[in-house]
């Protein structure tokens, strides 16, 4: 049951000294260091040495630990081009790589539209570090791909239903 504070009470609460001094323990780990910041330096590592050759930054990203090349991945110190490379090892037409070179990586999040196949969307898109090509009508997705020739496949699969 919730009842009424007595004057008194608040009077004692405000007489309280309150010790807003934050004190640092120290966890004897070090300094903290800001996983993004750490992201960026090794993003920068990689672009400093591959520049825009994505064969490259496709080798160096295989060479990094798992849980900082899918961060990387997935965040936006990349575009999408180099992700869709990184996952397929596949060079789509000039159109197709500059609408993925638009792209953040972490669109790949929720799909990149690839190109326009008579009356379907091919969409690029990763899930669960997983990379995966979706026909969709504009308004649902038909079907998807997985795999290195997901993209093909993808571009049978509509030339065989439209």
């Amino acid at each position: 049951m919730f009842g009424r504070a007595h004057e008194d009470d608040e009077d004692d609460l405000l007489d309280e000294e309150v010790d807003d001094e934050y004190t640092d323990e120290d966890s004897g780990s070090g300094e903290w260091i800001d996983p993004f910041t750490e992201m960026e330096e090794v993003a920068d590592e990689i672009f400093e040495e591959c520049e825009d050759d994505v064969v490259c930054i496709a080798a160096r990203l295989d060479g990094l630990d798992p849980e900082v090349r899918w961060d990387l991945l997935g965040s936006n110190l990349l575009n999408a081009w180099q992700v869709f490379y990184y996952i397929f090892r596949y060079e789509p037409d000039d159109l197709t790589r500059e609408r993925l070179e638009l792209e953040p990586a972490l669109a790949a999040r929720t799909g990149v539209l690839l190109e326009h196949r008579d009356l379907y969307e091919l969409i690029f898109y990763v899930q669960e570090r997983r990379g995966f090509i979706g026909v969709s009508d504009g308004e649902v997705l038909i079907s998807r791909f997985e795999g290195p020739d997901a993209y093909e496949e993808a571009r049978t699969f509509v030339d065989e239903n439209a």
